[in-house]
């Protein structure tokens, strides 16, 4: 759902390397649902399980996972992951000078547009055309001062 590069590691205390564990089957069907891969082979637990895993997107370029030596109870799993980082556009971005707004004129020229006349005349205008009017005359305002 998420079009972002996504890794999943840590230990998952779920004997995947078990043929027999249900738990192990349910978190392989659901990372094959997603089109997500485990990379990590070999126990990472003392006790000869693999329960240290590295998950990601199956087109994640991930390589050369290899299970380390035992840090404790769990062995360190190393891993290259390839990023390729996304060349920002260069966007040209305009903006008014606020601070050059002279409250005083603007109201002024406010007060004395379509906006402010007469209230009857909105009486037979939709919603629609109202809010082009608005629209219309904040925008030439703006652009006037």
């Amino acid at each position: 759902m998420f079009n972002c590069p996504m890794i999943i590691c840590g230990d998952f205390n779920i004997h995947i390397d078990g043929d027999n564990d249900v738990h192990g089957a349910h978190l392989a069907d659901v990372l094959q649902l997603f089109d997500y891969v485990q990379h990590v082979t070999g126990p990472t637990h003392k006790l000869g399980h693999t329960l240290d895993l590295v998950i990601t997107r199956a087109d994640t370029d991930v390589s050369d996972v290899r299970v380390g030596d035992m840090v404790s109870d769990h062995a360190l799993v190393h891993f290259t992951l390839r990023s390729h980082k996304s060349t920002d556009k260069v966007q040209s971005i305009t903006s008014r000078a606020w601070r050059k707004l002279s409250m005083d004129t603007f109201s002024l020229d406010l007060a004395a547009s379509s906006l402010c006349a007469d209230p009857d005349m909105f009486n037979d205008m939709s919603a629609d055309e109202m809010a082009q009017l608005y629209r219309s005359v904040m925008t030439g305002l703006l652009d006037k001062h």
